[in-house]
């Protein structure tokens, strides 16, 4: 699959490549942090558009924040994922996944947040 980085890299791309996933994000907006291991990026979601930029900076804000070692992610990614990795609130609930920050854009738009986290499901 490649490292994390590159996998991250890649969502705005799965993204574009899901029309039905696109409409529905066309009124979310919410800046994520996904920090798996050392690797940690922000995922802009912006009504209808998916960007990745650096989380590196003072001033790099986020909304809400999912924290877990690579292998979290790895897991989350597999075509068939287990129990602890299928979903962030089963991998919070596992201890695997720590998750902060602001909470109403999350779930406002959570099955959207949710379908783009799962989208390198797709490519494993």
């Amino acid at each position: 699959m490649g490292n994390i980085a590159d996998i991250i890299e890649r969502l705005p791309a799965l993204f574009a490549a899901e029309p039905d996933l696109v409409r529905r994000a066309a009124r979310a907006e919410i800046t994520i942090l996904l920090q798996a291991g050392d690797q940690a990026r922000r995922l802009i979601l912006d009504r209808g558009t998916l960007l990745v930029a650096s989380a590196d900076g003072p001033m790099a804000g986020w909304d809400i924040g999912f924290k877990g070692a690579a292998a979290v992610f790895w897991d989350h990614w597999q075509k068939v994922p287990g129990p602890d990795a299928a979903d962030i609130f089963g991998m919070r609930r596992h201890g695997r996944l720590v998750i902060e920050g602001n909470f109403l854009p999350l779930m406002r738009h959570l099955q959207v947040v949710k379908d783009i986290l799962a989208l390198p499901r797709s490519v494993s």
